[in-house]
């Protein structure tokens, strides 16, 4: 049993490197990859303790890129996460991405919401601010407490899942506050991991067109993760076909972030999450 897409404390996940591996352990997981956004400030410390406890691991990352003018997310699985080209690339990627969150609270001011730039990296400890820090601080706003947009998350439609919800209804492409993030095509993205010794595969594809999908395979995309936990049994039926059809690898994995982030999504609770899929993506690494 295998689970290619964790997340930890280094982007938006509720857990450390050790404390998913400890998890992976207590369900006996073959094979595991952490795949943080941008980052890979948690892949050392999770494949020392996963070598430690005799389970297989990826070194990954989840890059937030744009195609044809929609949010996408590429998986990069055997990077050389020690180099100095990975490092230059996730500093490039840093900066674009600070650049991105200043426009996105200007943005979400001029749409009614309270909160401030310095104070929300302050929170974050001047890493990437995830939606959690963007809802813990304007909690602390007496205006956004009166505010039903701002509500809705907090005791409202949308407060089950309410770090994700903000994202998803505000932030991300087609919302009133998106901010493209220019320095991240997926075209690039694809010929950056690549360089830095990676595997690109294209995370959760089930709400990305069938089109766009074949044009990503056609620019150098190596697979899909067709076993997840947003796809229903036909969504997997049908990129499973897709990827036979084109040579392209099949991976599975829950994009697990921990019960207070993503309540609905539990780890390893996939289908089709069989140790032959990881044997194959690192294989095609050449591992």
């Amino acid at each position: 049993m295998i689970d290619l897409h964790i997340h930890t404390i280094a982007s938006d996940g509720q857990h450390s490197g050790e404390e998913v591996v400890r998890m992976c352990a207590d369900l006996r997981l073959t094979a595991m990859a952490v795949a943080d956004h941008n980052s890979v400030e948690s892949v050392a410390e999770a494949e020392r303790h996963a070598g430690e406890a005799g389970i297989e691991f990826a070194p990954c990352f989840e890059l937030d890129t744009v195609f044809r003018g929609r949010d996408l997310h590429i998986l990069g699985y055997f990077i050389d996460y020690a180099g100095q080209a990975c490092k230059a690339y996730m500093d490039e990627i840093f900066r674009a991405k600070l650049a991105q969150t200043r426009l996105r609270v200007k943005k979400l001011s001029e749409l009614g919401f309270v909160l401030d730039f310095d104070e929300l990296m302050e929170l974050s400890g001047w890493r990437l601010p995830t939606g959690k820090q963007y809802i813990s601080l304007m909690k602390t706003k007496p205006e956004n407490m009166k505010n039903p947009d701002f509500m809705a998350f907090i005791d409202g439609p949308r407060s089950r899942s309410p770090y994700l919800n903000f994202y998803l209804d505000w932030l991300r492409a087609g919302r009133p506050a998106f901010v493209p993030l220019h320095a991240q095509p997926s075209e690039r993205a694809i010929e950056e991991i690549k360089k830095i010794g990676g595997v690109p595969i294209l995370a959760h594809p089930s709400d990305t067109p069938l089109e766009d999908v074949h044009a990503l395979i056609d620019l150098g995309l190596e697979g899909l993760e067709v076993y997840s936990s947003y796809h229903s049994v036909e969504d997997s039926a049908k990129f499973l076909a897709l990827a036979k059809d084109r040579g392209a690898l099949v991976t599975a994995g829950s994009d697990f972030h921990g019960i207070d982030v993503k309540p609905d999504v539990k780890l390893a609770g996939i289908p089709g999450n069989e140790d032959e899929l990881f044997y194959k993506l690192k294989e095609a690494a050449g591992r």
